[in-house]
């Protein structure tokens, strides 16, 4: 075998072996399929009753909006029962968790590139940008999403920025 032949056929392990290291890290791997979240967790249920903020702390103040943890659903789930049938194989998912003090590991379902940066703050506050821009109907979901609603991709970003008058700038996004 050439030396050639040798590099590409390391190259295509490590290729490999790194999309597999990200796919159980709990990250979506775009062209992956669909993915299942750990909690069949309704939105459509949830937005009536409770804020977004709730589950998602950060997305007013800082980049990254945060995930639900299990003690955020614990505030309300622990020791109640749904009516739903439906729902009490969830919220027993949720009693398994809390015994054994083990935390929901979501799948993130968007991440950007090391070399783009993107603000839940900047975007969602002072653009005033409504979630479902970037996340579809999410207040009518009955399940979690499988994969992103939109493909954040620099051309569908620039797009938005040119529609809504906000920078192009390349410094803007890229640091």
């Amino acid at each position: 075998m050439t030396i050639q032949g040798i590099f590409v056929k390391n190259l295509r392990l490590i290729l490999v072996t790194g999309i597999l290291v990200v796919a159980s890290a709990g990250v979506y791997v775009p062209g992956s399929g669909a993915v299942s979240q750990p909690i069949q967790f309704s939105h459509k249920a949830h937005v009536k009753e409770i804020r977004c903020l709730a589950c998602h702390p950060y997305y007013e103040q800082q980049a990254s909006a945060g995930l639900p943890r299990l003690a955020d659903c614990l505030v309300c789930h622990v020791g109640t029962q749904s009516k739903k049938p439906e729902d009490l194989t969830e919220e027993k998912k949720l009693a398994e968790r809390a015994e054994k003090k083990e935390e929901i590991r979501w799948v993130r379902l968007y991440r950007l590139p090391d070399h783009a940066f993107f603000s839940h703050r900047r975007h969602v506050v002072l653009g005033k940008l409504e979630c479902e821009t970037c996340h579809g109907d999410i207040a009518a979901m009955d399940v979690p999403p499988e994969k992103p609603a939109q493909p954040i991709k620099m051309g569908w970003c620039v797009s938005c920025h040119r529609m809504k008058n906000a920078s192009t700038d390349c410094n803007a996004c890229h640091h």
